[in-house]
């Protein structure tokens, strides 16, 4: 009897690496995914594919509970930040209406990591290494106390959309003034997000992405990724092996925050200590590389919440990870059948083989 697990999301990095994930692990998984738009990759890759409304959207959650009905779903793994606070302050009633495990963190978790100010203040407030930061009413003190360069980004966003290094004054006011136009640009968040100014400290070659997997306030794992190039804020090519250091204050962190299943924290070492900037309650765009070397969370997730399994060993290999673009070949049939009715019930997609 095949395990129906919903992948949300599926045609972002997240989505497609959860995909992933689950096809290497060992438990005979059924895979039903979804995703608000037409032609994302990620959504004709399952066994039966589904198109559902923004995470935003008042009938988000009814399609969800919909979907986990049809399908008998058992898990559901959630494949973009802007899905996981309606999933967690709903997790109730979609557990109760489909006996699906959501697998997703405490809403208060979740608003610490989505807001880069509130993981300021939680990071500083735990007595952690925190970078200089200010809201924007606070930003000429900043300036006044630590210079140029620093940092502007939305307090909520994703992938560094709207973030940019400013060194002189006149690219901060350029910036701001930009960015305070364009605030509600981004179609999947709900409302305008302010801004956050931060000291920029140190450099790419220093910086890292980490995740952890962690079940009832205990962290089973952490493995790093030193980061040696991004591209449109996904990492594409990484160093894999321990790093004390960062591996050692993103577990304390993770104990602090107590996160369900899945973590992500993006970090730069700076003379040596390293400084958290990013926290992503949720599987990260690397899940697919650390299944690929053997720290297979999303299995370990699907044990532990769904199966009520002990967490197995979470080790990994030491190496490269090299990302590259694929190719998945849509017949017209699906397209017009998932435009027409909103699923494909046996989609037909190919992906390139040959590399």
């Amino acid at each position: 009897m095949p395990l129906n697990v919903l992948v949300t999301a599926a045609g972002s990095t997240i989505g497609e690496g959860i995909i992933k994930a689950i096809r290497r692990s060992p438990l005979p998984c059924r895979i039903v995914t979804t995703d608000a738009g037409l032609y994302a990759a990620g959504l004709y890759r399952g066994d039966a594919a589904y198109r559902v409304p923004l995470g935003k959207s008042p009938e988000f959650i009814d399609a969800i509970i919909d979907i986990c009905r049809r399908e008998q779903i058992r898990a559901i793994c959630i494949g973009t930040d802007y899905e996981l606070l309606p999933m967690a302050v709903h997790r109730g009633r979609i557990e109760q209406e489909t006996g699906a495990t959501v697998i997703v963190s405490r809403p208060e978790a979740i608003r610490i990591a989505d807001d880069k100010w509130l993981t300021h203040e939680f990071l500083r407030s735990n007595g952690f290494p925190a970078i200089p930061s200010a809201q924007l009413v606070d930003a000429e003190r900043l300036v006044a106390a630590e210079g140029f360069p620093l940092i502007v980004k939305p307090r909520i966003g994703d992938s560094s959309k709207d973030t940019f290094v400013v060194r002189d004054r006149a690219a901060l006011d350029d910036t701001l003034a930009r960015l305070a136009r364009g605030r509600t640009a981004n179609e999947f968040l709900a409302g305008d997000t302010d801004l956050i100014v931060q000291k920029y400290m140190g450099d790419e070659r220093e910086e890292f992405t980490s995740t952890t997997v962690t079940f009832d306030g205990v962290v089973h794992g952490v493995i790093s990724l030193r980061r040696e190039m991004r591209f449109g804020g996904h990492t594409s090519k990484a160093v894999i092996e321990p790093c004390a250091a960062v591996d050692d204050l993103v577990r304390r962190v993770a104990t602090a925050l107590a996160p369900v299943g899945p973590c992500n924290f993006q970090s730069r070492v700076v003379d040596g200590t390293p400084f958290i900037f990013e926290i992503n309650c949720r599987f990260s765009g690397t899940t697919a590389t650390c299944a690929q070397v053997g720290f297979n969370h999303v299995d370990a997730c699907l044990r532990r919440l769904v199966l009520n399994e002990a967490v197995p060993p979470l080790s990994f290999r030491s190496g490269v990870m090299l990302r590259y673009f694929n190719e998945v070949f849509v017949p017209f049939g699906d397209v017009e059948t998932m435009r027409r009715d909103g699923c494909v019930p046996h989609p037909g997609a190919e992906h390139n083989t040959y590399f």
